[in-house]
């Protein structure tokens, strides 16, 4: 029970965005299968706000996360995320002004992140290819 504690304390520091509290009583851990499944999760009414959409989010929920973490190898693996049943309820959101300078700014971070992930992809390859 303390590490489904510890486990959930983790969870809410990164998904406390998005979904209202969560607790060891929600969780169900398979250790070492790295699976952490996560039911019956409502969705909080400003998650989606920093999208800047023009729909406000009136209620959320979330039947199913199921996060498969490789906890033998958590820095050289990914971790995947599966939503299941996710249903939200929106309404018009008025207030919402495109703000063009922050769209550009959104573009040019995503280009630079693709950059960088080739440029370590190519990176590892060279280095890869040294070895052998």
């Amino acid at each position: 029970m303390v590490f489904e504690s510890l486990v959930a304390d983790l969870l809410n520091r990164f998904l406390g965005d998005f979904v209202d509290n969560l607790d060891a009583s929600q969780l169900n851990i398979g250790i070492w299968g790295g699976d952490v499944k996560l039911e019956n999760l409502e969705v909080k009414e400003t998650a989606l706000d920093d999208l800047d959409l023009p729909v406000k989010l009136k209620f959320g929920y979330l039947s199913n996360l199921v996060l498969k973490i490789p906890w033998k190898s958590l820095y050289t693996e990914p971790v995947i995320a599966n939503v299941e049943g996710l249903h939200l309820i929106v309404v018009p959101n008025k207030g919402v002004v495109y703000n063009e300078e922050k769209a550009l700014k959104n573009e040019q971070d995503a280009k630079q992140k693709a950059l960088l992930r080739l440029e370590e992809n190519r990176k590892k390859r060279r280095s890869n290819s040294l070895i052998f």
